[in-house]
């Protein structure tokens, strides 16, 4: 599909309508020219020689327009010599397929600048989660000191790092189940965003 022109052309719905136009141009100019021979009785000697030579100057400058017209959307060269559509044009549909057009750009850039971050995000999300489980499996409890008189104080303590240790570590799987499920439902939409620009394309 060619460019739109930088400066645009005078715009009619339809080849009649020109028509129209041309028919009350010439008729205000003859009831100009009328309107002379009425105040100028010595005219009516010439009247046919100068009703023939404003035909000729409309026909002119009509014709002259014709480069600078489009009708329904449609340059007017493309029109036959009787007015006629050489190639039937619509130019509603004309606009709403330009629009498809930038739309479907709009969509196609957005989806490279997914593809493109988003393999990035999930990476660094996974990575950080595994360092963390790294983290947690090479933690030490720390040494407590306890009274070996009182073996019941030394396992409660054991037990509470033990529970800690449990409630960080389910922490951090779900903070990996939430990404991974975040991450699942940003590349749905990007597959829904991929098969509507597939339909644009059709």
């Amino acid at each position: 599909m060619e460019a739109r022109e930088d400066i645009p052309r005078v715009s009619v719905d339809s080849v009649q309508d020109w028509k129209n136009i041309r028919a009350r141009y010439r008729e205000a100019a003859m009831e100009s020219l009328q309107a002379q021979f009425a105040a100028n009785k010595s005219l009516g000697r010439e009247r046919d020689a100068m009703i023939a030579h404003l035909d000729e100057f409309i026909d002119k400058t009509f014709s002259f327009s014709q480069p600078n017209l489009r009708v329904n959307g449609q340059n007017f060269e493309s029109f036959d010599s009787s007015g006629r559509e050489m190639e039937p044009f619509d130019e509603a549909l004309d606009r709403r397929i330009w629009s498809l057009a930038s739309t479907r750009l709009q969509w196609h850039k957005r989806i490279a600048e997914v593809r493109r971050t988003i393999p990035k995000e999930t990476q660094a999300s996974v990575s950080k989660l595994y360092k963390q489980h790294d983290a947690m499996d090479e933690l030490q409890l720390p040494p407590h000191t306890v009274d070996l008189d009182d073996p019941q104080e030394e396992d409660v303590t054991q037990q509470e790092q033990l529970q800690d240790a449990i409630q960080k570590t389910a922490a951090l799987v779900n903070e990996l189940d939430q990404t991974i499920t975040r991450q699942k439902e940003r590349g749905e939409r990007i597959r829904v965003v991929a098969k509507e620009v597939e339909i644009l394309k059709s």
